[in-house]
């Protein structure tokens, strides 16, 4: 059985702690880079957090191929209050420090006063800074695609393979202070943003995605 722990890595707006959990893989395992998957920055999307929820059940018995870091609510005060946004009304997808940051956004999309100004944000942020994380899968729970940034594209597709859904390097609509374009666009780091539809029932798109889940933290490079 892999070791693992848990860990506090930020507090929300109101306080609420973010919490991680890390894996690690069997001591024989090779060496490969670390993984980070992380869920519900969007709180109207409580699918992505019942995903890596069970992820996470699975990986007690079956340790990851390589560590592997959890992170199933990124935006708890959304969460609870079932809003996209956080509790000072910021969309958190659209609050990190990408060349495409601005104040000019779409009803709905507020990318807060200044790039990285929320609590959540900044958690992640410090997150990734401190394990650099080559893989990082961001579960949304809106369309039905395996979209991919920076060097990606291959996993994108092996992940399609196993889930069915199909892979898109391009959501269709400009993303300005995403994650995506921070880390897969700019730092070119393999970014996968898994989404599952909006309306299907929480355990229906755990069982779609499942085997694409668990691919991403035990393929080799």
């Amino acid at each position: 059985m892999s070791g693992r722990e848990l860990f506090v890595i930020g507090h929300t707006v109101l306080g609420r702690p973010i919490e991680a959990i890390r894996f690690d893989p069997p001591s024989y395992a090779k060496p490969r880079p670390t993984a980070l998957l992380f869920g519900a920055i969007h709180g109207d999307e409580p699918a992505s957090q019942l995903m890596l929820e069970r992820l996470a059940e699975e990986l007690i018995e079956r340790p990851p191929g390589r560590v592997t870091w959890i992170v199933p609510v990124v935006n708890v005060d959304g969460i609870l209050a079932g809003t996209r946004n956080n509790a000072n009304d910021v969309d958190l997808n659209r609050n990190f420090a990408s060349a495409t940051w601005g104040t000019q956004h779409r009803p709905g999309y507020n990318p807060g006063a200044a790039a990285e100004d929320q609590p959540e944000t900044q958690a992640l942020v410090k997150l990734i800074d401190e394990i650099q994380p080559h893989r990082i899968i961001t579960v949304h729970a809106t369309y039905r695609m395996v979209n991919w940034d920076g060097c990606a594209e291959q996993l994108a597709k092996e992940m399609s393979e196993r889930c069915g859904y199909p892979a898109e390097n391009d959501m269709g609509y400009p993303t300005p202070g995403s994650f995506g374009a921070k880390y897969g666009v700019e730092k070119g780091l393999e970014v996968i943003t898994l989404e599952s539809p909006y309306l299907i029932a929480c355990e229906e798109a755990w069982l779609e995605t499942r085997s694409a889940l668990r691919w991403c933290v035990d393929l080799p490079d």
